[in-house]
């Protein structure tokens, strides 16, 4: 049974033949391909690279499209910090909502026209 087969059918009837290997790899798959994290968290070419070496050699059975808790937000025009070799990170001192009044103006952004975001789907 492939990767994608068993996680469909997990989804689907509830069960497969194993649990699938499904780690959460953002870190180590940039360091997997020798790629600074950076590159990893702002190009969906770097990550695929480093995803689907993961997945090649230990038989993960998907890939991930996650790089770090600060994509939306970014999106949406919060501070962002970034790291050579650490995830980017939310910045206190940036935050959307700082002021809670901004919540009212803040939209549902199409997730294709965000800087980051579209990295998911490419």
């Amino acid at each position: 049974m492939t990767g994608k087969i068993l996680v469909r059918s997990i989804i689907e009837k509830g069960c497969g033949d194993r649990i699938p290997f499904m780690p959460i790899t953002m870190s180590f798959a940039a360091r997997g391909i020798g790629a600074k994290y950076k590159a990893y968290a702002t190009d969906h070419r770097v990550q695929v690279e480093g995803q689907m070496a993961f997945a090649e050699r230990f038989g993960a059975d998907h890939v991930s499209a996650i790089s770090d808790p600060a994509v939306e937000s970014s999106d949406l025009g919060g501070g962002v910090l970034y790291y050579d070799d650490e995830p980017p990170a939310n910045d206190d001192h940036g935050s959307l909502l700082l002021d809670k009044a901004r919540l009212v103006s803040l939209s549902v952004l199409d997730p294709s026209a965000g800087r980051r975001m579209s990295n998911r789907l490419e």
